[in-house]
């Protein structure tokens, strides 16, 4: 079990530190996000030194302060010429990640160690310019990212970018509880967290409660990565973090925690999520993919494929809930199955799953987690499989998505609606956009989830003086509807907002956005439901007619 304590944050600051097991020393640097309500910190080698969310904080009755995230990191699981790889971070129990790119064949910090001080994060902010080290020393030589101009880019409004890889045979850790070797490999990583400025609550703008992860992910080496599998792992931390269960959705691709304990404090127990927003990028012919921002025709992006409970570090001899423990745990991880390479069955229906509890704590249904728990709880999460070829690359975004609602449960629904909003939208949107997104307490008629698309005929039709229209939709996302005149002109938008999956109605009173009474005739509405979970990737336009009599 892990000591809970106080984790002071880091701005510009570079540490010297023995990485274990009598190997040399090497750098590491942190530096902390800090222009929105999450207040997370990053290194150079993958990890998180911890997170807060200011939300939290006016609401620390209980002492257990605003803290959210322990650490966490990627991983990626492969082989090649049927041998295991594998680079991860996992607490300093297994982390074999090292600062700076791979040069020339070797790790950075073998091969140019004087270099050090520039294999650190990079963090900087809309307004910046040389007169911030990081803007002026942007390391484009090793995959920094660029305008067209050559300008540092920045995404949202403050980026933080560092380049580490797998490939440094002295920067092996691994403590007693690891079973067997932990090697290297020639994998290089590119990785950017960004966030959009702002200190709203969730009903104003859900972008001030987010932060964006993505990875490049580089082979190095001239050996084709086959099996491989993209992989997440984190130390959720909140409200003690002992009561923090690890759950799935699989529906909104999420790996979350949340708390089991009802009591007086239940307003105050947060869920906090990391959701796959982009996996890697595979062949799929007709489909579109988001890679690196861009769309790639003739290809898909992979959803998650297996998730793993973990109850603490601590845990060791219960296959379903521990940490992986070796390069083989891994293997059999990734691909679905227990620690020991046993099936998963799934209590409720008998069956064979790779996701256990991917239950609905908020409805009670389902497989949920209702073993032990302690400061070590979070999850790993897998999205593959695919390969990457020599010099090849493959990439992944995710994001950090807690919510607060009126109970424990309700904070379950609202990560999940932030959750529904992020994959309604495209990722300029994400990245670069200055939009806000609020949750807003939308009700819908019915429990059950549209299984399809669905404009219905105004009734009454004709009418006067109002009538009512209905749709349905699968998904959640941005939804307008607009009535038109006879000559295509706009003249009153009924609905412009972010809805969930469901049933909806409004009614219209026959008036204009301008609230002038509209004549008898012939009048569209029409539906527009965006969000790249459509067949098209495009979105649902659905129109039908009406007619106004009086």
């Amino acid at each position: 079990m892990k000591i809970i304590f106080a984790i002071l944050f880091i701005g510009y600051a570079i540490n010297v530190y023995s990485q274990g097991n009598g190997h040399p020393l090497t750098y590491d640097d942190f530096d902390t996000l800090d222009v929105n309500n999450i207040q997370l910190v990053t290194s150079n080698v993958g990890n998180c030194d911890g997170a807060k969310w200011l939300e939290l904080a006016p609401n620390n009755q209980q002492g257990y302060g605003d803290w959210i995230i322990f650490d966490h990191g990627p991983w990626l699981v492969g082989k090649v010429n049927g041998e295991p790889i594998l680079s991860i971070i996992q607490w300093w129990k297994a982390w074999n990640y090292s600062p700076g790119p791979i040069i020339n064949g070797q790790a950075a910090m073998l091969i140019h160690p004087e270099d050090s001080l520039k294999y650190r994060t990079y963090k900087i902010t809309q307004g910046d310019d040389d007169t911030n080290p990081d803007y002026a020393e942007w390391p484009v030589e090793y995959g920094a990212p660029v305008k067209p101009n050559g300008d540092p880019l920045i995404k949202g409004y403050q980026t933080i970018w560092s380049a580490y890889n797998s490939f440094d045979t002295t920067a092996t850790i691994f403590s007693g509880l690891w079973n067997g070797p932990l090697t290297s490999y020639p994998v290089e990583i590119h990785q950017t967290v960004f966030a959009k400025n702002g200190f709203e609550s969730d009903s104003v703008d859900i972008l001030s409660n987010v932060v964006f992860l993505e990875w490049e992910i580089i082979n190095k080496s001239n050996s084709v990565i086959d099996s491989a599998y993209f992989g997440f792992w984190s130390d959720i931390d909140f409200n003690g973090a002992v009561d923090n269960n690890p759950g799935v959705d699989t529906l909104r691709q999420i790996g979350y925690c949340w708390n089991d304990q009802e009591n007086i404090w239940d307003s105050l127990y947060p869920a906090v999520g990391y959701v796959l927003l982009f996996g890697p990028a595979v062949d799929s012919p007709g489909n579109t993919a988001t890679f690196k921002g861009r769309n790639l025709p003739d290809h898909k992006n992979l959803q998650l494929n297996a998730f793993r409970g973990i109850g603490d570090d601590s845990i060791w001899n219960m296959p379903l809930i521990a940490p992986v423990r070796s390069m083989l745990e891994s293997q059999y991880v990734a691909n679905g199955l227990q620690a020991d390479g046993n099936l998963i069955i799934n209590p409720i229906t008998n069956l064979q799953t790779t996701f256990p509890f991917s239950g609905d704590p908020v409805t009670g249904e389902g497989w949920i987690y209702n073993l032990v728990t302690s400061g070590g709880a979070g999850f790993v999460f897998f999205s593959g499989p695919f390969t990457i070829s020599p010099n090849d690359t493959q990439w992944s975004m995710i994001a950090v998505v807690p919510g607060l609602g009126t109970d424990r449960l309700n904070s379950i629904t609202k990560m999940r609606r932030k959750a529904e909003i992020l994959h309604s939208l495209p990722y300029d949107s994400l990245a670069f956009g200055t939009l806000s997104y609020p949750i807003t307490d939308v009700e819908y008629e019915g429990t059950s989830i549209p299984m399809e698309f669905k404009l219905e005929q105004n009734y009454p039709n004709p009418f006067n003086p109002s009538t009512k229209i209905s749709w349905q939709s699968p998904i959640g996302s941005w939804q307008t509807l607009i009535v038109f005149d006879i000559l295509g002109r706009e003249i009153a938008t009924l609905v412009n907002e972010y809805r969930p999956a469901g049933n909806y109605e409004v009614e219209f009173n026959g008036h204009s956005d301008e609230g002038q009474n509209l004549p008898s005739g012939v009048y569209f509405y029409q539906l527009r439901i965006q969000g790249p979970e459509t067949s098209s990737g495009q979105g649902i336009i659905q129109t039908k007619k009406m007619i106004l009599l009086k």
